[in-house]
């Protein structure tokens, strides 16, 4: 079973979608745990989707629903081969994100087409004035020679709270991690 790693370039199993060359492997952009919630957060094991005490359910509920946009948006990206935007998706104090542009372009060149399969969200979680959130994903990657690559895992997001001064940018959702695992 092998490990996807977008920002390793030393990888020398990668899959073909994954952001160096190769075919075959890994997709950790950085650690793929959350961080504690603050006192503000639901901490609770429950599903529901709160972040803090002030914000709604329907409010967290589109939160949820923007960052699943951002996987779809991403390997929707891949699939146009449109890798500006695609790249533009990873959090630039990542792994993933500080590779170059042209290193993370590369890792596609092995790829035909990607198809994502995009479980059910996890609870928001806070910290340190930002909200992240793991979301698990199925991805078919078929390459270049025709080879088909399945893969399961999880991504976390990670935008920053809507508190003053916070630009739109930092707070539209990014890819902040990933742990993919081939499954075939």
């Amino acid at each position: 079973m092998a490990v996807l790693t977008a920002c390793d370039a030393s990888a020398k199993s990668q899959p073909s979608f994954a952001h160096t060359p190769s075919t075959a492997s890994s997709l950790v952009a950085s650690s793929p745990t959350l961080p504690p919630t603050s006192a503000t957060q639901s901490t609770s094991g429950s599903t529901s989707p709160p972040v803090s005490l002030s914000q709604s359910a329907a409010s967290a509920k589109k939160l949820q629903q923007e960052a699943v946009q951002v996987i779809r948006d991403y390997y929707s990206a891949i699939n146009r081969r449109d890798y500006q935007q695609a790249y533009s998706a990873w959090e630039r104090d990542t792994a993933a994100g500080q590779q170059s542009f042209e290193q993370f372009r590369q890792g596609f060149a092995s790829t035909a087409s990607t198809a994502v399969e995009v479980g059910e969200a996890d609870r928001l979680d806070g910290a340190a004035g930002s909200v992240y959130i793991q979301i698990p994903v199925t991805i078919t990657a078929i390459t270049t020679n025709g080879t088909r690559q399945r893969f399961r895992g999880s991504y976390i997001l990670r935008r920053v709270n809507d508190i003053p001064g916070s630009t739109s940018e930092q707070r539209r959702w990014h890819l902040h991690s990933a742990n993919i695992t081939q499954v075939n």
